[in-house]
């Protein structure tokens, strides 16, 4: 099941549902690879970063400053 599927269908229906720890996994690994195309699309186009989402920027800052300091 896509997180997509997963998702929809969490919000299809109101009532708590219980996800197998294998599903929360692939939830999770999905998330995960989700984030780091993401991340990597914007470290790839700085024009696109200028226009970003400042908790994006933040992100980006501390990567900067995280470089800076390991020299």
């Amino acid at each position: 099941m896509s997180m997509y599927n997963l998702l929809a269908t969490l919000m299809d229906d109101m009532s708590r549902v219980e996800l197998t720890p294998e599903e929360n996994l692939r939830l999770l690994e999905e998330i995960e690879a989700n984030r780091a195309f993401i991340l990597l699309a914007y470290q790839s186009n700085p024009e696109m970063l200028k226009v970003a989402d400042p908790q994006i920027k933040r992100l980006f800052e501390k990567v900067s400053a995280n470089e800076t300091d390991a020299w």
